[in-house]
């Protein structure tokens, strides 16, 4: 269940997100029962950390919030991040592998592919493997590890950068025992499986400890160590020539630490964190779809040309917090982080030819295509040169860095109640990539070697160095709420190339360099009405930079965004809506793999001016039908429109010629989500329904996937959990009950479906 939630004053929004990590500890100080000037000082430093207040106050932010809570996140059980945010208004999400295991996420009209145009973050930390190099999301964090989601839209998500077009995307991960030393430590363990043998495996363990000794001093040292296995065969049959069934599913490890220190003979509050983590994944999936006939027989079908294809990365991270109150006003909260992302991907890429994939499965008994698609099931052997197939090995690895911190000072001046937060950023990313294609011949089913030397078709290396400062002042006077924000970007990119113009010396290589400075104003306001009642209107600045190695004529993305809308708030009913305009001066497209494109990997394209504008309504409901039973219900629905305002022909393979009135692709007009349950002290039962109109695949003409669109969408999920006693607790899901089998995309290449139904069980210890 979502929650809209704001904090009870702006401050939640003018401090970052990273913070939230702080509000679940409690310090040695507030473990004593202070009275008079000490317990105000308690409570104001409480408020300060926190990032939300209570839920059931009138909301007062001063632009677009939402979060999904830890009760929402157990309730479903929903390892795909897409599943988890199908019920926030506003978010578009295009599916690909039906585990989400690379998400496509946007927000408000930002292009989902690949979740590259939002900020995502955990912990408050950028998770993009190079979020200014390369800031495609192949790498994402498991969500059953998370204990709450954060949606930031419009002018609440300008300090978070640096993409602020459509907003930011936070997910907590858990946070160190709140038990004090004496009550020892705490702990779980979950255990699952479902059908396509999937397995979960996961559990924490967390504690306090008192510490005073010659290096720490006296203190409290508190340790959470966290592991989780997620597991699947896969729902796609890919049958070999000897007729056995080959694994199309995945493996996915992670396991997290974290260290808190609390000194207690500080004179001002302090709080030390250390976390570390290691991520792996090895999954046999693929780019590669089917034909609309092949999908209309049987939509879980893999074609045996994508037989060798996998993915394999590792992934690690450190970072070292600090907080701190210098003052009863001023507090300070710095972090440093490091993470570095190795990737493989082998996989099947295209035909030794200039015929594109999606030429060929969108028209495949025409001409040579039928051939082509003869070769690609396995159906027949290679035969000529033009019939190999090239299998690409993308060796891609990433670092990410930089050093962070934040100033808040919380005061009064005359009857207002004012806060200033001021934060800058130092960060640096980077991304090699080195692709090596292999040439193979269909033999009797079985991709083999044809004996063409290998060759190197992609050797760069982008780096991306930032220097990002904001200042947001928020103010209360009486019963206005105002937010003022400034963020400033200067971003200096270089681009290495080791195979420009037929060039193959590490030694001679093509450098390109090109810098760039923006200043991202917003301004938001909430009027309370009444007790219950509320409006709000925001305006910001929308920034994507380039990525390094740009054409001098490709321009960032901007746009001036614009937001209103009414909130109602009560004990029993929470509702909003929020009208919203995106002004693009100039859109931009990207070449990627995932996109289907086939230009130069990673060039960028100028849209121009587009329009992107629609409605956000939510509204949550709890009947209480008897003493012991209350029935919750949750409602979210989107209207968005989206329109090119220029005419102009494009090579990017999702635009083509684009006429004035064009729309986005993958852009949904309607979102409808209906959540409804039964909830006793012990157990609940929930349907989640989900509602999506179909989306373009392509915006202009003269393009492969002119004129088609996905499917609609309308699917339901059911969960359940009982609590046997305190320590058990028993939980059931089925994702997709009617088994609804439609077209989610057709990219990369070919219709690919969504998950079928899926019926797992599970049980919880706790201790």
């Amino acid at each position: 269940m979502t929650t809209l939630v704001v904090a009870k004053t702006p401050v939640a929004l003018a401090l970052t997100l990273a913070l939230t990590f702080a509000s679940q500890h409690s310090f040695a100080a507030d473990e004593q029962s202070p009275s008079g000037d000490e317990k105000s000082s308690v409570n104001k430093k409480v408020e300060v950390i926190s990032i939300f207040g209570s839920h059931n106050q009138l909301e007062t932010a001063t632009g677009s919030a939402v979060v999904i809570g830890a009760a929402q996140l157990d309730l479903f059980e929903f390892d795909d991040i897409h599943r988890v945010l199908q019920s926030v208004p506003g978010v578009y999400i295009r599916e690909e592998d039906g585990y989400g295991l690379r998400p496509n996420i946007g927000l408000r009209g930002a292009t989902s592919e690949r979740s590259s145009k939002i900020a995502l973050m955990e912990d408050g930390i950028l998770i993009a493997p190079a979020p200014y190099a390369a800031p495609a999301a192949y790498y994402f964090p498991m969500m059953s590890r998370m204990t709450q989601v954060e949606i930031f839209k419009g002018p609440s998500a300008i300090q978070y950068g640096p993409n602020t077009v459509g907003g930011a995307i936070n997910m907590v991960s858990r946070g160190i025992t709140e038990n004090t030393v004496d009550q020892g430590g705490e702990g779980m363990i979950d255990l699952a499986y479902g059908q396509d043998n999937y397995q979960k495996a996961h559990g924490y363990y967390s504690q306090n400890i008192a510490s005073d000794n010659a290096i720490t001093g006296k203190g409290e040292i508190g340790v959470l160590v966290e592991a989780i296995h997620l597991g699947s065969d896969g729902f796609k049959s890919l049958i070999n020539a000897q007729g056995n069934s080959l694994d199309t599913g995945f493996e996915k490890n992670e396991v997290i630490m974290k260290l808190n220190y609390v000194p207690s003979s500080s004179a001002s509050n302090q709080f030390f964190q250390f976390k570390m983590g290691y991520g792996e994944e090895v999954s046999n999936e693929t780019y590669l779809g089917l034909t609309d006939e092949d999908f209309g027989q049987d939509g879980k079908v893999r074609y045996l040309a994508s037989q060798k294809d996998q993915m394999d990365w590792e992934h690690y991270q450190f970072q070292l917090s600090h907080y701190i109150e210098l003052t009863d006003d001023i507090s300070l909260f710095s972090q440093a982080y490091h993470r570095e992302f190795d990737r493989d991907w082998d996989r099947f890429n295209s035909f030794n030819t200039n015929r594109s994939m999606q030429t060929i499965l969108t028209s495949p008994d025409t001409g040579v295509n039928k051939l082509f698609m003869e070769v690609l099931r396995g159906d027949r052997d290679s035969l000529t040169d033009k019939e190999a197939l090239i299998f690409t090995l993308n060796d891609r690895r990433y670092y990410s860095k930089g050093i962070e911190t934040k100033l808040t000072w919380d005061t009064s001046i005359a009857s207002a109640e004012v806060i200033v937060d001021s934060g800058i950023r130092l960060h640096q990313d980077n991304v090699t990539r080195k692709h090596t294609a292999s040439y193979y011949d269909m033999k009797s089913g079985v991709m083999e070697l044809n004996g063409t030397p290998s060759e190197i078709i992609t050797h760069n290396d982008d780096t991306a160095t930032a220097i990002a400062a904001f200042t947001n002042v928020n103010a209360v006077i009486d019963n206005f709420h105002i937010t003022l924000g400034l963020r400033v970007e200067h971003i200096e990119g270089e681009a290495i190339d080791y195979l420009a113009n037929g060039n193959t010396s590490v030694d001679a290589p093509s450098i390109d360099k090109n810098s760039d400075t923006v200043f991202l104003p917003g301004a938001g306001l909430f009027y309370q009405l009444t007790a219950d009642h509320g409006l709000l209107v925001g305006v910001n600045k929308g920034y994507v930079p380039n990525s390094p190695g740009q054409a001098s004529n490709v321009a960032p993305e901007e746009s001036w965004n614009y937001e209103f809308g009414w909130r109602y708030s009560t004990d029993d009913i929470q509702g909003e809506v929020i009208g919203f305009y995106n002004d693009y001066s100039n859109l931009k497209g990207a070449c990627t793999f995932s996109s289907g494109c086939i230009q130069k990997l990673d060039q960028e394209f100028n849209g121009g001016e587009v329009d992107v504008y629609g409605i956000e309504a939510s509204t949550s409901i709890s009947w209480q039908l008897t003493d012991s039973l209350t029935v919750p219900v949750k409602v979210a629905y989107t209207y968005s429109q989206s329109e090119f305002q220029n005419s102009f022909d494009s090579t990017f393979s999702q635009w083509g010629s684009v006429e004035v009135g064009d729309e986005l692709p993958y852009l949904p007009e309607q979102q409808l989500s209906i959540e409804a349950g039964l909830q006793a002290e012990y157990w609940q039962a929930s349907l989640l329904f989900k509602y999506i109109t179909e989306m373009s695949e392509a915006a202009g003409s003269n393009t492969e996937l002119e004129g088609l669109t996905t499917d609609e969408l309308i699917q339901v999920d059911f969960s359940a959990w009982y609590q046997v006693n305190k320590q058990i607790k028993l939980y059931g899901k089925v994702d997709n009950i009617t088994d609804e089998e439609v077209i989610v995309s057709r990219r990369p290449f070919g219709a690919r479906p969504g998950k079928p139904r899926q019926v797992i069980v599970g049980v919880k210890y706790s201790f």
